[in-house]
């Protein structure tokens, strides 16, 4: 109801909800626009808005034997509480026993094609006949019922019509009104014995082009077409009708007010509303969905779901990178594409968007298509399909089938084959060879089923065997596609035979006969290597990953994450590498891809590297000190495996061998020298040693007590008959030495090592 007038409060609680709910929701439905009404918000007693309304006034029956004097006074039609009132009432009028009002708004109002509805509450009695309803607004000129009539809303008013809603239309037919004058219509009655005089209710029709619909508190009771019409009819509903409100007393139809009828009657409307259908914006279509991408020889099929939202076309996209950015490459009318002229062993990502007059929808989902080296496909027992060709060329044994128009479910698989594939078939004991292929390398063997000429499991069993090897046996395809009409794929790997042919034999097994729809032999592109692995070392890193049989091996590498990586090997025959070289501390990242007749693989995930140095253990120094001045220093250093080493000492001794020599050493060779081990770039830590090289030394001699003492102050005492030798250390001696003067004549000299 409306919520502009508070005195309209205590009436609105007083009325039932269902009329409350449904006295505005269509003011946002999408697509009614409000373009008219007459909420009757006058002062009260004041007469219907003039603007608006006028009145028929008469009482000559108006062609259907009424009793009534219909007036435009206050009397009868008049503004209550915001609402319109519309009062029968017996009074001697005109010649009438009764007066009521008929309310139009010819003249003032008219309208083709909208939404009509009023929010009344009827009249009831025997005889008394209320009525929301249309006239053409050309009746002056063609008269009724060519002017077509629309009754939105009629009662009669008896005890077994008051809870009924009738509508109906009225137009020609051969020379009268359609069905004999009884018209075209539907009727809606309330459930549980309700009167429709007990509350509001909301009457509408919605008139569109060809077609007219009745509601009753948002109840759809009837729907008329051209189709509704008997025979000899016109649909004469293109034209603009006004409207019409009035209480009718007595007449042709509702019969005449008896004793039982009470009044006055009133009937009381809330208000009267009219729509126009204001067409909802176009929109840019929906996003295309089921994007499936087939590769074939360097060509991929591509198929999506046909658009239900106004695409008048599609635009395939493609890139090279997960992601794109995306090339447009081709706008097409239907639901598929075939890409071709791409390279073999590359990988293609694709999206499709719909277009109309609006403009393009966002992106689907991204596909992958990867071309290997090799890809062939063909339709058992049909011609060339998409990427399938015929299988004349490769088959012997076996019957073509006759096709099926049936469609077929792919839903379960992944890249179907087309619909001709499925829907075509060589049935029998047949064999297809594939030559021209590579020993030693592993092939992907697709094999197409689908049942459509059985309804039931166990109907047909048969065999397949791929060079020799069975790979299904009593073979159920309604059973394992789970009905009739469903797809199913079959994945095999098999390796060619030394003749380089993959053959594969239908055979017949516990029942009917063997069948395919098609059969696809792929040396894919090769999935990357997985496991790839790394042990840091001292400036080089040791690489593994997983074996890809037959493959050969891509090693690369960058600095950064994300890339590029360059190649630092390429072609390598084995699952490990080791780069040196390296700085140590600096990550690296690596990568590996995998090349099958030169069909290289995407490369797999990255993996960082930082190559570190681990020093050895710390030599062990030496020296062969305390020495003189003028022999020679000897340095030692324990060995360290593969090592290298350096040593530094006093006055910028430096030496890289092992166990380096000082030859007549001075006092100023004295102090601490070290010495570090080197293995790759890792150097330890220094070992140390301290030398002592003393001042020369010299013998001393000192007569006592008649003998000859000699004394130094280091080495080995030597004696000798002359200077020129022998000299021999004289063995115990040490200083100080007494020699005996009765002794024979001898020379001595100090061994200093």
């Amino acid at each position: 109801m409306k919520q502009n007038f508070i005195i309209k409060a205590v009436r609105i609680i007083q009325q039932t909800l269902l009329a409350l709910v449904l006295s505005s929701p269509l003011l946002c439905q999408a697509g009614w626009q409000l373009m008219w009404s007459d909420e009757f918000n006058q002062p009260d007693g004041s007469s219907p808005d003039p603007t608006k309304w006028g009145f028929d006034v008469g009482g000559g029956g108006w062609g259907n034997a009424q009793l009534e004097y219909d007036t435009s006074r206050t009397n009868n039609a008049r503004i209550v509480g915001g609402q319109l009132v519309i009062e029968a009432k017996p009074e001697s009028y005109g010649g009438n026993s009764y007066t009521s009002a008929r309310m139009l708004t010819k003249g003032k109002f008219s309208i083709a094609y909208g939404r009509i509805e009023a929010s009344i509450k009827i009249p009831r009695g025997q005889g008394i006949w209320p009525a929301f309803w249309m006239l053409g607004t050309n009746i002056d000129s063609v008269s009724w019922p060519t002017c077509g009539e629309i009754d939105i809303m009629e009662n009669i008013g008896n005890i077994s019509d008051q809870g009924t809603d009738h509508g109906t239309i009225h137009g020609p037919q051969g020379g009268g009104d359609y069905n004999g004058g009884s018209g075209v219509g539907g009727t809606y009655t309330l459930p549980g014995g309700a009167a429709l005089a007990d509350n509001f209710h909301l009457y509408a029709v919605e008139w569109t082009t060809n077609q007219i619909k009745w509601y009753l508190d948002g109840i759809n009771y009837f729907t008329a077409t051209p189709a509704s019409l008997p025979g000899g009819s016109t649909w004469v509903f293109t034209q603009p009708q006004f409207i019409i409100l009035n209480v009718a007393v007595g007449g042709n139809w509702p019969g005449n007010p008896d004793g039982t009828a009470v009044f006055p009657q009133q009937m009381l409307v809330d208000y009267v509303r009219v729509y126009t259908n204001v067409p909802t914006p176009p929109t840019a279509p929906s996003v295309p969905t089921g994007l499936t991408v087939s590769p074939g020889s360097a060509s991929v099929y591509l198929n999506w779901n046909a658009s239900s939202s106004g695409a008048t076309g599609y635009i395939v996209q493609r890139a090279t990178v997960s992601g794109g950015p995306y090339t447009a490459i081709a706008s097409v009318g239907s639901n598929n594409y075939t890409d071709t002229g791409l390279a073999n062993c590359s990988s293609y990502y694709y999206v499709v968007t719909a277009t109309n007059s609006v403009g393009p929808s966002t992106n689907s989902s991204e596909q992958v298509a990867s071309l290997g080296a090799y890809a062939l496909a063909i339709n058992s027992g049909g011609n060339a399909a998409g990427q399938f060709v015929a299988d004349t060329a490769y088959v012997s044994g076996g019957t073509v089938a006759a096709p099926t128009t049936s469609a077929i479910d792919t839903t379960a698989v992944t890249n179907p084959a087309p619909q001709a594939v499925y829907q075509t078939e060589r049935y029998g004991a047949f064999t297809y060879t594939f030559g021209g292929l590579t020993p030693g390398l592993s092939y992907k063997v697709r094999l197409h089923f689908v049942e459509f000429y059985w309804n039931s499991a166990n109907a047909r069993k048969f065999n397949v065997a791929i060079n020799g090897t069975q790979i299904l046996a009593n073979y159920d395809i309604f059973a394992a596609a789970g009905g009739q009409n469903k797809a199913i794929v079959r994945e095999f790997s098999a390796s060619p035979n030394g003749s380089g042919k993959i053959v594969i034999a239908y055979t017949v097994g516990t029942a009917d006969q063997p069948k395919s729809s098609g059969v696809e032999i792929l040396l894919p592109q090769s999935g990357a290597p997985a496991g790839l692995a790394a042990v840091p070392g001292d400036s080089q890193a040791s690489l593994n990953w997983n074996q890809v049989v037959g493959a050969m091996y891509n090693v690369k590498r960058s600095v950064a994450g994300s890339g590029p990586f360059t190649p630092v090997f390429t072609g390598l025959t084995t699952t490990n590498y080791v780069d040196s070289g390296l700085t140590n501390g600096v990550a690296y990242y690596y990568v590996v891809s995998a090349a099958i007749i030169g069909c290289e693989s995407t490369n797999s995930i990255p993996l960082m590297v930082t190559p570190n140095c681990t020093p050895p253990s710390a030599p062990s120094a030496g020296n062969n000190g305390p020495i003189w001045a003028g022999t020679t220093l000897s340095l030692t250093a324990s060995t360290v495996p593969g090592a290298t080493y350096s040593w530094t000492g006093p006055n910028g001794f430096a030496s890289t061998n092992q166990n380096p020599s000082v030859l007549n050493a001075s006092t100023s060779a004295s102090g601490t020298y070290g010495v570090t081990a080197t293995t790759g770039s890792c150097s330890s830590v220094p070992g140390t040693t301290v030398v002592t090289v003393n001042p020369p030394s010299s013998v001393s001699f000192q007569s006592l007590s008649g003998n000859i003492v000699l004394s130094w102050p280091g080495g080995f005492l030597q004696s000798a008959p002359d200077l020129s030798g022998p000299w021999t250390d004289i063995t115990g001696a040490t200083s100080p030495f007494t020699n005996p003067a009765a002794a024979s004549q001898a020379f001595y000299r100090l061994r200093l090592q």
